[in-house]
């Protein structure tokens, strides 16, 4: 019950934070959206490397929704930072607060943000006339799998600003990653186009499994084996990045 009240506490702390800087959301969503936007009316003409019944706007959101996680994942990093330059962090340590809830407050609060901001992504793509053929069910479980990857990214940042205790180290990095995966990846572009070299890069790239499994939801036809590999990667991932958070995060409260 005390680390539930805990989360809660941090979790409203932080959440209010971001609603007081609603400019800070805007930042963060204003490339996915200017993506989403100009892609799918410039890019139209990819639709012939679709088959016969391809859409670019069916193909390019899914790949959006994953830049929207991947972007949105920069304030984990720099919201640790600013607690720890700031001086929070170390007062919450000296008090009964459960050491747990420090991540699980941020966590929670980034996961709220990532499917608000997923939900704007998508609202605006039906607008341009996309369609999800799977449905509420399959709509949930685009929200489940972007916020279990929304995760694994987050623990990747969130180790950085434990690790550097700088905002700016924590945007390079995450720049640095971003762009290269995000173009050599099935996210924005059919991989039938891309050179060979690039197509095995997508191959092992895990925006293209994410991409994968969003996809498959939107236009359905989705199989086991795309949902499963996808999973098994994320998971993964998970493992590593929350592997090296909890290593940093143990040297900051010992």
């Amino acid at each position: 019950m005390t680390l539930f009240y805990d989360i809660q506490s941090l979790f409203i702390r932080a959440f209010t934070k971001i609603i007081r800087n609603p400019t800070l959301l805007f930042v963060n969503l204003f490339t996915p959206l200017l993506f989403l936007l100009l892609f799918s009316q410039l890019l139209q003409k990819l639709s012939v490397f679709l088959g016969p019944s391809g859409n670019y706007l069916t193909y390019l959101t899914p790949g959006i929704l994953v830049l929207t996680v991947v972007t949105g994942a920069f304030q984990s990093g720099m919201a640790i930072v600013n607690d720890l330059n700031s001086g929070f962090l170390s007062k919450v340590l000296l008090t009964p607060s459960s050491r747990a809830a420090i991540l699980l407050g941020r966590l929670a609060t980034d996961l709220l943000v990532l499917i608000m901001q997923s939900a704007i992504i998508i609202g605006l793509a039906l607008l341009l006339g996309l369609r999800i053929v799977t449905g509420v069910g399959g709509l949930l479980l685009i929200f489940v799998t972007l916020a279990f990857f929304g995760l694994a990214w987050s623990g990747l940042l969130l180790a950085v600003g434990l690790k550097t205790r700088k905002a700016e180290t924590v945007s390079a990095v995450g720049n640095l990653l971003v762009f290269p995966l995000l173009f050599v990846s099935s996210a924005l572009f059919p991989v039938s186009i891309m050179p060979a070299w690039a197509r095995t890069v997508s191959d092992y790239n895990p925006l293209s499994y994410v991409s994968n499994v969003t996809r498959g939801l939107v236009q359905g036809g989705l199989s086991w084996s795309t949902f499963g590999y996808a999973y098994a990667v994320i998971g993964l991932m998970a493992i590593l990045t929350f592997g090296a958070t909890l290593y940093q995060f143990r040297k900051v409260v010992t």
